[in-house]
C-alpha cells in the first residue's frame, strides 16, 4: 500500500516540506510506503513555454532535496497528452493503477488535471477507495508560501525573504568550467559554474555565501551578473572561495546564497575593481 504526494515541488520550500512530513507521518500510521510523484519537465514548461518559469531546483537538485528528507521520489514524464487527460482517467490510470496509491496527502487548495477540476472534493466524490488527507497552507508573514513568491523575492534580490520561505539558503550547483582567468590575475581566483538549463539566477549582484565540493565547505564571495567592468559579458555565476587555493575544474560545486551585499557596478579601472573585491572578501570573512 502506498501514500503519495503529487506536484512540481520546485524549490522544495517549507510548504512542500510540510506535505512531506505529513506524508511520512500518515504513511507510518497506516504501514504504507511514502512516495512523492513529481513531473518532468515542469508542467508549465509544457502548458505555457519552455523555461518559464525559471526553476528554483533542477530535476537533479529536486531529487536530492526530497530524498534527503526521507521520501522516495519518482518522476512522471509530463507532456501535452497527459495535460489533456481528464482528471478522473489520470487518477485511475496513473495515481491508483501505476503508483498503487491508497492515500493522497495534499494541500487544502491543491488543484490538478485539465481545467484544474481535480481537488480533494472531487477525489472524495469519485474515488471512494482512495483516502485523502489535507493539510493547511504554510504561511510566512501571513502570506501563503509558494514557488512563485520565492522566485519574485530572488529576482528582486531579497535573498533573506526567499531563504525564509525555502527553509534553507537558495543554492545553485554545477560543474566548474574555465572562465576568463581575470580573477586569478587579480589575486582572487573564481570558480565559474555551468548551470542547469532554466535555473533561476537571482538579481545581479555580489552575494555572501558558501561553496561546497567533495565534502569541503568554504565561505565564498559569489558574483552573479554580466561583469560590466569587462564589457558586459554573458551572465554567469562565479565564486571566490575564501582560504582555498586549488584546482576545481571539472568538479561539481554547490553555491548557496546567504545574503546580498551589493549591486553589480561598472568600475573605471582594473585597480578599482581589485580594490572593491578585496573589500567584498573582508566583509564576507566577517559575516
Amino acid at each position: 500500500m502506498t501514500a503519495i504526494v503529487l506536484g512540481n515541488f520546485d524549490g522544495c520550500h517549507l510548504g512542500h516540506r510540510a506535505l512531506f512530513e505529513a506524508l511520512k507521518t500518515e504513511a507510518k500510521k497506516r504501514d504504507m510506503q511514502a512516495l512523492a510523484i513529481s513531473f518532468e519537465p515542469h508542467t508549465r514548461h509544457v502548458i505555457q513555454e519552455p523555461g518559464h518559469p525559471e526553476l528554483l531546483s533542477s530535476c537533479e537538485e529536486k531529487k536530492e532535496l526530497i530524498e534527503n528528507l526521507g521520501v522516495s521520489l519518482v518522476l512522471q514524464k509530463f507532456d501535452k497528452d497527459l495535460f489533456a487527460m481528464p482528471f478522473r482517467f489520470f487518477v485511475e490510470e496513473f495515481v491508483i493503477k501505476k503508483y498503487g496509491a491508497n492515500l493522497w496527502v495534499m494541500g487544502l487548495d491543491q488543484r490538478f488535471g485539465r481545467g484544474g477540476k481535480g481537488s480533494a472534493e472531487t477525489l472524495k466524490t469519485y474515488f471512494n477507495n482512495l483516502s485523502i488527507y489535507e493539510i493547511s497552507p504554510v504561511l510566512h508573514n501571513s502570506i501563503n508560501i509558494s514557488s512563485s513568491r520565492i522566485r519574485e523575492a530572488l529576482k528582486s534580490g531579497n535573498v533573506d525573504l526567499a531563504n525564509a520561505m525555502l527553509g534553507q539558503n537558495y543554492s545553485l550547483s554545477g560543474i566548474v568550467e574555465h572562465g576568463l582567468g581575470l580573477g586569478r590575475q587579480l589575486g582572487f581566483p573564481t570558480a565559474n559554474l555551468a548551470l542547469p538549463a532554466h535555473k533561476l539566477l537571482p538579481k545581479n549582484g555580489v552575494y555572501f555565501g558558501f561553496a561546497s565540493f567533495d565534502g569541503q565547505k568554504h565561505r565564498a564571495v559569489i558574483n552573479i551578473g554580466n561583469r560590466p567592468s569587462l564589457g558586459n559579458r554573458p551572465i554567469c555565476l562565479e565564486a571566490h572561495l575564501l582560504n582555498f587555493d586549488g584546482d576545481l575544474y571539472g568538479k561539481k560545486l554547490y553555491a548557496e546564497l546567504n545574503a546580498r551585499i551589493r549591486d553589480e557596478v561598472k568600475f573605471e579601472s582594473v585597480e578599482a575593481l581589485k580594490e572593491q573585491i578585496g573589500k567584498d572578501v573582508c566583509q564576507c570573512a566577517n559575516l
